[in-house]
């Protein structure tokens, strides 16, 4: 079983009562972060799959009381990357500025000008397809997509239920 990180943003704030709740359900596999710029869950989950790893926390919310609105990948610093990848942090950190490599490495995610984040799988996709180096992502962009797919739709058919007909209709083909 492989270990695998990702964050749920939910609906509704949390309360510190909320939090309690999760940490006694998780245990310590969880963080708790709640303010203006939102409300998440993030998880360290052992499992077979990511697909699996995210499938039973999605679960374990939901029964909980929790909304999920959406499932965000691991976001990871200059340090976390030059781990994954084998390289220096500078070696990184000239990749992130255009002074090696094609130029084209990803914008950060999240953090500030002196501790920039990326979401992995963006960060993986980029070796993959930029450097021709394999780093361990497997299909995550795929299943991210699908898994918030259908999280928008559970929450369209309880809010919006018309407006899920229609675009049902649409796409139908």
């Amino acid at each position: 079983m492989d270990t695998y990180a990702f964050n749920f943003r939910l609906h509704d704030p949390l309360s510190d009562t909320d939090a309690d709740r999760l940490y006694d359900a998780f245990d310590e596999e969880v963080a708790v972060e709640s303010g203006p710029k939102g409300h998440w869950v993030g998880f360290e989950r052992q499992a077979d799959s990511f697909l699996d790893a995210v499938l039973s926390a999605i679960s374990e919310v939901i029964r909980l009381g929790f909304e999920p609105l959406a499932v965000e990948d691991e976001l990871v610093s200059m340090a976390d990357i030059a781990e994954r990848t084998g390289r220096t942090r500078q070696s990184v950190s000239m990749l992130f500025e255009g002074a090696r490599g094609a130029g084209d490495f990803p914008a950060p995610a999240a953090g500030n000008v002196r501790s920039p984040l990326w979401h992995w799988a963006d960060v993986a996709a980029w070796f993959d397809e930029d450097e021709g180096k394999d780093v361990e992502i497997s299909d995550r962009g795929s299943t991210l997509a699908a898994v918030n797919g259908a999280l928008a739709g559970r929450l369209l058919s309880r809010e919006q239920p018309d407006q899920l007909k229609r675009i049902r209709e649409a796409i139908a083909g």
